[in-house]
Formats: C-alpha cells, sequence, structure tokens
C-alpha cells in the first residue's frame, strides 16, 4: 500500500470515527425529545410508516452500540472513572473522544514527519504510530487529574461538613436532616454528593445502601471511616456528634501532615518530571533545529537498539523517581 493511499484510508477512519460521534449527538437529543413528548397530557401516536423508520434509523444502532459498550468492563470501570471525576459524559462517548483524538495526531504527525526527507517511509509510521499512542492516553490522563482534584476538593471540604452535622446533631436534628441541611449550604462535591444520599433515602433506598453508592462515586479513605462510623454507631448506638467530632480532628490532622509531606517532597516530584522530560526536549529541540543530525539515531542498527534502552531507562527512572515521593498518610 502506498502513502497516499494509506493517508487516504486514515482519513476515511477519522471521518467515519466523526459521524459516529455526531450520530451519537443526534440520538442524544432525539432521545430527550422523545421523553418531552412522553410527559405532555395529550398522547401522541405515531404513524406506522414512522416506527418502521425509527427502528432502522441510525438512532437505533448507535444505541445499540452504546448498549454492547455499557455491558464491557473497561466501559464500566471507565464509566465509573467519569463519575468519579465529576464528568458528565457516557463511557462511548469518551471513548470516541480518545480514538478521534489518536487519529487526529497520528495523521497532523504523519504529514509533517513525511514532508521531511529523512523520515519518510517506515520512520515516519514508527513516530505517527508512537504519537497517537500517546494522543490516545491524553484524555486518560485529564480523566485522572479530574478525579484527583475533585477528590482533593471532597477531603478538604470533608472536616468542616462533618462538624456542620455534628452541630445539627447536638441541636437537636436527625442524621438524616443534618445531612439535608448540610447538602444545602456546602458547594460541590460534597454537597451534590450528600444531596443525592438525601434523595435516595428519602424514596426508601436503605442508608447503608446509600452510603455505599456515594463511597463508589467517592473513592476516598476518610469519607469510608465516617460511613463505617455511621453504620456501627446506627446499629449499637452511641453519641453521634462525639463520634463525628473525632472524626473531624483526625481527618485534619491527615490533611496536615499530608500537606507537610508535599512541601518536603515537591522538589523530588519537580526533579522526577524535569529529569525524565529533558532528554525528549532536546530530541525535539534537534527535530526542529538539526534533522540530518538527529535522524541518525532512528536509523537501523544499534541506534535504535541504544534508543529503546533508553527510552526504557527513562520510564523506568521516572517510576522510581515518583514512588520514592509518594507516601501515604
Amino acid at each position: 500500500m502506498s502513502q497516499p493511499e494509506l493517508v487516504a484510508l486514515l482519513a476515511g477512519v477519522s471521518v467515519l470515527l466523526m459521524t459516529f460521534a455526531v450520530a451519537q449527538i443526534v440520538a442524544s437529543s432525539a432521545l430527550q425529545a422523545r421523553l418531552r413528548i412522553f410527559v405532555r397530557r395529550d398522547p401522541i401516536v405515531a404513524p406506522t410508516s414512522v416506527r418502521r423508520q425509527s427502528k432502522q434509523s441510525r438512532v437505533a444502532i448507535v444505541e445499540g452500540i452504546n448498549r454492547r459498550l455499557r455491558r464491557a468492563n473497561f466501559a464500566k470501570k471507565l464509566q465509573k472513572d467519569l463519575v468519579r471525576a465529576g464528568i458528565n459524559m457516557l463511557a462511548s462517548r469518551f471513548i470516541v473522544i480518545q480514538v478521534g483524538t489518536a487519529a487526529f495526531a497520528f495523521l497532523v504527525v504523519y504529514y509533517v514527519a513525511a514532508s521531511i526527507p529523512d523520515l519518510k517511509g517506515i520512520i515516519a509510521l514508527v513516530i505517527a504510530g508512537l504519537s497517537g499512542v500517546l494522543a490516545w492516553f491524553i484524555p486518560l490522563f485529564y480523566l485522572g487529574f479530574a478525579e484527583g482534584r475533585r477528590l482533593g476538593q471532597f477531603e478538604k471540604q470533608l472536616p468542616t461538613t462533618i462538624d456542620a452535622m455534628a452541630g445539627a446533631l447536638q441541636a437537636g436534628s436527625s442524621l438524616t436532616q443534618a445531612m439535608e441541611m448540610v447538602s444545602r449550604e456546602v458547594p460541590a462535591p460534597i454537597g451534590t454528593e450528600l444531596a443525592i444520599v438525601v434523595r435516595e433515602m428519602g424514596v426508601g433506598v436503605p442508608m447503608q445502601d446509600s452510603f455505599a453508592s456515594m463511597l463508589e462515586r467517592v473513592n476516598s479513605l476518610d469519607l469510608d471511616m465516617l460511613v463505617t462510623a455511621i453504620t456501627i454507631q446506627h446499629r449499637v448506638g452511641g453519641n453521634l456528634s462525639t463520634i463525628l467530632r473525632t472524626i473531624s480532628h483526625t481527618i485534619r490532622e491527615r490533611l496536615r501532615i499530608r500537606g507537610e509531606i508535599a512541601i518536603l517532597t515537591a522538589q523530588q516530584r519537580l526533579a522526577a518530571w524535569i529529569v525524565s522530560g529533558l532528554p525528549v526536549m532536546i530530541i525535539l529541540a534537534l527535530f526542529v533545529i538539526a534533522p540530518t543530525y538527529i535522524i541518525k539515531l532512528f536509523q537501523p542498527g544499534i541506534a535504535r537498539i541504544l534508543l529503546v534502552m533508553g527510552s526504557m531507562g527513562i520510564a523506568a527512572g521516572f517510576y522510581a523517581l515518583r514512588r520514592i515521593s509518594d507516601i501515604d498518610v
């Protein structure tokens, strides 16, 4: 297969993926329109021809693909990560974004690399393929960053929220009333999570199941400690306000120690990024300044073996430096 045919094939795949994404958005809009029709007072009966067309429409195909993706284990885990990150998006749509990002990066890098005389052929394909793989993980990196940021906000709000709940309990309110009051006063994310728990308990869901669902949405050890204490107190009894204040003090101390550790290991974490990223930045700079000089590193022979070994060493060093500075509290 020649290079123009390969580029045309990749462009066709990209157009197909973009069409799938547009069809998914159309499916969501059509579903909202059908729901608006459903809640009207006057019943609306669609003609038989319209029903047949709707069954054979693209919306049904997209919905079938979404159902298959939702049954997959990796899609379930991805959907759980999206919920924990506070991103209101289906896992199938996130996968489409990943594929589109990877295809776009592959085409752009291949076009740029193929324009350089020394990078034509298999070398351009290898560089473009590595760029596509890296672009595939960019949305996942952002997802992990968003999840960590939301978890950090939740844990910072947790001690103040527990103190407010303890004060409401001392004033004579029940646990449900205290959580409802706090959910109205505390901003997201903890206010939103408590509001969901209150609504679930209001429709008859047991308290343990509501708290278990919240733990699925927020993967926090501090929240797990709080839920465990409330569950035990609900079974055996005790002064819940005193227990909550003790837990609040413990969480504050953990946050203080965690902040001190972050300050002491800041230099180590920054060194991991600088030392690992410096060789990559130098290679990219040489591609711009002197491409004929750096291209010898990618030629067949011992140079490629040394390049692979060096990349593996950089990755291992970055992982080791990050693990050294990662201290659990």
